[in-house]
This record gives structure tokens, C-alpha cells and sequence, in this order.
């Protein structure tokens, strides 16, 4: 175990020598849930804070459930204890509170409820479901503020009566002097729309802030919400995995945090999406001309900080869109933090399918290529494989106008005309529009993942999920690849599994890069020098480093291809050379350097 890091098991009996910038594990809490010197954890909602309050009396759990008149096993009771610190708090958007308490009509609250308190809380309740926006707005996925809420999920939220949500929602679009609180667009399409809701400017991506609710009937529907929740994500095999799972994990401390972030920084890390990773240091964003292309540390540590800062949120099954994709605080926060999650004290090692939504889409739109890469289409379409794995991303779920505008389609359209056609048909078909593919696409992703997990578990052995992507201790690395090999198989999909710890343990991998390739380096640290012989002799600046290259050939060698290298001296000088194998390539891009060095691609001199 890292330094600053113990078991969250020592947390949990809330001794105030722990500072809440250390690193806490998940230990095994079931049985501790009721235990005298404890406080009880119950999960808030859309954002989490763990800030521990001393001497407040803590809400009694069978007081509660009593009076929710819920048959809540000890079980669940048990369970959810790893999601919440605080049960009665809560994170609101910034200033909200303060207007409705001192501008919103009383005719309005009374509607809502005769006790004032309880009517404000109860609109401070749905307030919380539109915290997500804030980081939408920053991180510029949805920059608009709008975010959709189903009726009966928001009845169910705010079950003092029917009506009640309606009532909420009617004082919070009540006009005052800086405009409504709220806003909706008031749309709605039965199976196709929900309402959609959003703050007004005075509020939209202005922060979030704590707030400890106080009225009883206020912290009895939260808490009714939480074990609904808890309830409804026990029967579904993901997150059943993943609430055994969270015991064993360590999260990152925030200086490990922001020491990963300097370390990355220094090497130009660049995210999954394309963006740098710098600091904003106290500027503002627009201090950046570039800052849609940066991904800032600061904004990562806050959502870091909301995900877990009070527990861990309940895992949640996704709606029929996302193909019943599961959201948790793993699958929402940055990837370079998660990569800093300890499992029984060991790093994580990450297990993905590779190239998983095109090879589905072969599969379920009679496509005929096996095993497909970005590769393939990088090479066939002379562009970087960064750029392939982009715009898959989004291809599939795209309008037909847009997928023919894509620089993917000539590909599809040369390789698969029968895949693209039947896809196209589909879309214009089906009630679902574009979306029908997306929708297909991640419903079948959920369904191997599932099964993948439940033989895994069938093993004792219990991974974290992100997506088609699983991350678990290192001693199961090979018996996870196995299985998500052999399951990917039985559905008929054509790919496979890769380890993220494989380039890892191959020192040459990272001495290795596209740019700024020490070669003496190497030569010295990796490979004997030789004489001269009459093996095949090459250039050293016909050699190719390419990353783009690199990950091709990488994934060809995963897809079960034979790569035929051959002995060749790679020489540097004048009796200055080296022993190692070649390949030769076509790259039309760097035409001049056609071979590439067996050590360079499969880390072994």
C-alpha cells in the first residue's frame, strides 16, 4: 500500500486524526452499518461531501425506514453504508438556496407545503438534479445547461404527493426580478422525449455548494430515494459486482493527485478526447486562446472531489438509450486519477475490447471483415489512428449526412457497402432515427459485459467497469482476458481483449516514442553491439518509429496476425551498429523510413 493510504475500514470509525486528504480504501463494511460509534452512510444524490460534522446528532436508519414504512433488508442497510458519510446533505447549485428563501412567492411555497421549510427543501431537493450541468457546461459536452428528467422518476423523487414535483417546478419557474430560477422547454413525446429543464443564466454554471437539510420530511424521502436506488442497482449482476468490488479499492490522495498531474504535464499528456492536460493557475479559461482543446487539472480534481468526497455513488443503471450502460463514480471520473485507484493495495490493470463498436456493428449489420482495427482504417485511409479512434467514437450514432461528411465512411463504403446499407436503412426506418445504431451498438455491449462479469464472479473474482473496459487486481490480468475472449467469441463478434499492463512491462516500449527517440540510449541499454556480417544491413534512418505505425502493427499481432521479422544490423556509423529484427512496411506518410524494429514494436530485443 502507498504511502498516506489505509483502510477505509480505520475511516469509518471517524477517529479525527485522519485528514480528509489521504488516501482511504474500501474496506468490508457489512455488519458495522449500526454500530454505536459510526456515522451512517447513505448516498447524496448527484453530488457527494465528506466533511465530518461533529457533534450533530445523526438521523436514526430504523427511524427512517419506519417511517418511509419500507421492508429495507439489513442487507441493502448494510450495503449502502459505503455510499454515504453524511445522510441528510446535499450539493445544490450556488446562490439557489438564497433566492428561494427570500424571493419565492409564499403563496407558491404553501402550494407545495404548508410547513415553508419543508416546501424550500423540497425544491432544493430537485435542484440537485441538475448539478451535472455544471460540469457539462465545463467541460463543454452540453454547454447549454439543459438536461432531461423523466416525470415518474421526479414523482417517485418527490413523493409527498403527485403532485408534488409539479408544485416544485411551478415555484421555481416563478419570475422574479433576475428571472425564474428554472427553466423548461415544456416538450414532451411519449417514448421518444422527456421535458427538459435547465437553471437560468443567474445560476447556470455558477458552482455548487453544500447544504444539510433539516426537516424530517425532506431527509425521509431522500434517504427513501437512496434505498430505492440501492434496491433497484442489487438486482442488476454490474453493479451487484461493483458494491463487492468498492471494498476493495484505495482512492488517491490529492497530493498523489496533483503530483500525477505535474508528472503528466511534464510529459504532454493528452487525454482520451484529444486535449492537453495543463493547469488553468488561477486564470481564467478565456486567459487561454486554445482552451476548448486543454483539459484543465483543476476542473478533473473538482469532479474527482465530487464523485467521492462523500463515499461512492450507487452504481445506476442507465435508460434504453445508453443501451442500460452503468454509471458510477468510476465510469464519470478522468481517466488519469483512476489510473491512480489501488486494488488491495496494487495498481490497477485495465482490460478493453479492441475496436469493440465497429466489430458489434460488423456482427449485427452482416458485415464480413473479422477482427478489425483502427489500423486497418488508418492504413487504408492514410490517416492517424488517434484520428480513427476519434471519430469512431461518434460515427455509428451519427445522422447518414453526417457519417458521409466523416473521413471514415470512405472506408465503410469500399469494405463494407452491405454493413453501411443495412445500417443507413435502419436509420431511416426505425422510430429511433440515427439513434437506433448507438442504441443497438451499447445494448449488446452491456449484454457481453454482463455476461463476462457474472462468470468472473462465479470465480470470486469482482472487477470495476468503465464501459466495454475492466479494471481489477493484477493477479487476475490473464484469467479476465481469458474470459472476455471467450465471451466475445460466443456472441459472434470478431475481436478481442487487451491488457493494459502488456507495453508496461516492456522497458524498451518507453524509451521508445514517436518523437524524441534517444537512440544511443537504446543502443546501450537494450542491445549488444555486434560486427558486421552479412545479414541484411539497415540504415538507422530507415527505420520507423511511428506511434501511429506502432499501434497498428500492435493490434494486428493481438488480432492473432504473424508478423514475419527478420535478422537484420541496423548501423548507426562507422563500426557503430546493432542487432535486431526488422519488418518492412509502406508508409505512405514517411515513404523513406519502410522498416520497423522487431524491439520497438514487441519490446523484446
Amino acid at each position: 500500500m502507498q504511502q498516506n493510504q489505509f483502510p477505509l475500514s480505520d475511516l469509518y470509525h471517524f477517529d479525527n486524526k485522519y485528514q480528509l486528504d489521504n488516501n482511504y480504501s474500501y474496506a468490508s463494511l457489512l455488519g458495522k452499518f449500526n454500530s454505536s460509534n459510526q456515522l451512517s452512510y447513505l448516498f447524496i444524490n448527484d453530488v457527494l461531501d465528506n466533511t465530518f460534522l461533529k457533534n450533530k446528532e445523526v438521523l436514526d436508519i430504523p427511524r427512517v425506514t419506519a417511517y418511509n414504512d419500507d421492508n429495507i433488508s439489513t442487507d441493502i442497510s448494510a450495503q449502502l453504508s459505503l455510499f454515504v458519510i453524511n445522510n441528510n446533505r446535499i450539493k445544490i447549485p450556488s446562490k439557489v438556496e438564497y433566492v428561494i428563501r427570500k424571493y419565492v412567492s409564499r403563496k407558491l411555497l404553501k402550494e407545495i407545503h404548508k410547513d415553508i421549510d419543508v416546501a424550500i427543501e423540497l425544491c432544493l431537493l430537485f435542484c440537485t438534479q441538475l448539478n451535472s450541468t455544471y460540469f457539462d457546461i465545463k467541460n463543454g459536452s452540453q454547454p447549454s445547461g439543459w438536461k432531461s428528467l423523466r416525470a415518474e422518476y421526479l414523482r417517485d423523487f418527490l413523493s409527498l404527493s403527485p403532485l408534488t414535483y409539479k408544485k416544485v417546478i411551478t415555484a421555481l419557474e416563478e419570475p422574479l426580478k433576475k428571472g425564474a430560477i428554472l427553466e423548461c422547454d415544456h416538450v414532451s413525446i411519449i417514448g421518444e422525449k422527456n421535458h427538459f429543464y435547465r437553471l437560468t443564466p443567474p445560476y447556470l454554471g455558477k458552482g455548487i455548494v453544500s447544504y444539510d437539510l433539516k426537516t424530517k420530511e425532506a431527509i425521509a424521502l431522500l434517504n427513501r430515494h437512496y434505498y430505492r436506488v440501492l434496491g433497484e442497482a442489487k438486482k442488476n449482476p454490474i453493479c451487484e459486482n461493483l458494491i463487492r468490488f468498492y471494498q476493495d479499492i484505495s482512492l488517491p490522495s490529492m497530493d498523489q493527485i496533483k503530483k500525477e498531474a505535474d508528472r503528466l504535464i511534464a510529459l504532454g499528456y493528452v487525454t482520451k478526447k484529444d486535449k492537453k492536460l495543463t493547469k488553468l493557475n488561477k486564470h481564467a479559461r478565456s486567459y487561454y486562446k486554445n482552451h476548448k482543446e486543454l483539459s484543465f487539472v483543476e476542473d478533473a480534481i473538482e469532479i474527482f472531489e465530487y464523485l467521492t468526497d462523500n463515499g461512492l455513488l450507487i452504481p445506476t443503471v442507465g435508460g434504453e438509450a445508453s443501451g442500460g450502460r452503468i454509471v458510477d463514480s468510476f465510469t464519470l471520473m478522468p481517466s488519469w486519477i483512476r489510473n491512480l485507484v489501488l486494488v488491495n493495495g496494487k495498481t490497477l490493470v485495465e482490460s478493453d475490447y479492441s475496436c469493440l463498436h465497429p466489430n458489434i456493428t460488423i456482427t449485427l449489420y452482416d458485415g464480413s471483415t473479422s477482427y478489425l482495427t483502427h489500423g486497418d482504417l488508418g492504413s487504408g485511409l492514410n490517416i492517424d489512428v488517434k484520428t480513427v479512434k476519434k471519430e469512431h467514437l461518434s460515427f455509428f450514432n451519427k445522422e447518414v449526412w453526417q457519417m458521409k461528411q466523416s473521413p471514415l465512411y470512405p472506408y465503410y463504403q469500399q469494405n463494407e457497402p452491405i454493413m453501411l446499407q443495412n445500417v443507413i436503412a435502419e436509420k431511416y426506418n426505425s422510430p429511433f432515427k440515427h439513434k437506433i445504431t448507438s442504441r443497438r451498438l451499447f445494448a449488446k455491449e452491456v449484454e457481453v459485459m454482463t455476461t463476462v462479469i457474472q462468470q468472473l464472479n462465479k470465480e470470486r473474482i469482482f472487477v470495476g467497469y468503465v464501459y466495454d473496459a475492466l479494471f481489477f487486481h493484477p493477479d487476475y490480468a490473464k484469467r479476465v482476458k481469458e474470459v472476455m475472449d471467450t465471451v466475445i467469441q460466443q456472441y459472434g463478434i470478431k475481436t478481442v481483449a487487451k491488457l493494459s499492463n502488456e507495453e508496461k512491462q516492456n522497458p524498451i516500449m518507453d524509451s521508445l516514442k514517436e518523437t524524441k527517440v534517444d537512440l544511443k540510449a537504446i543502443k546501450s541499454k537494450h542491445v549488444r553491439k555486434v560486427e558486421k556480417t552479412k545479414v541484411l544491413e539497415i540504415d538507422v534512418e530507415s527505420l520507423n518509429f511511428s506511434d501511429r505505425i506502432k499501434s497498428m502493427l500492435q493490434e494486428k499481432i493481438t488480432n492473432g496476425e504473424q508478423l514475419d521479422f527478420v535478422d537484420a544490423i541496423i548501423v548507426f556509423g562507422k563500426n557503430d551498429t546493432i542487432k535486431d529484427k526488422v519488418l518492412m512496411i509502406q508508409d505512405r506518410l514517411n515513404p523513406k523510413a519502410n522498416y520497423v524494429i522487431q524491439s520497438h514494436i514487441l519490446g523484446s530485443a
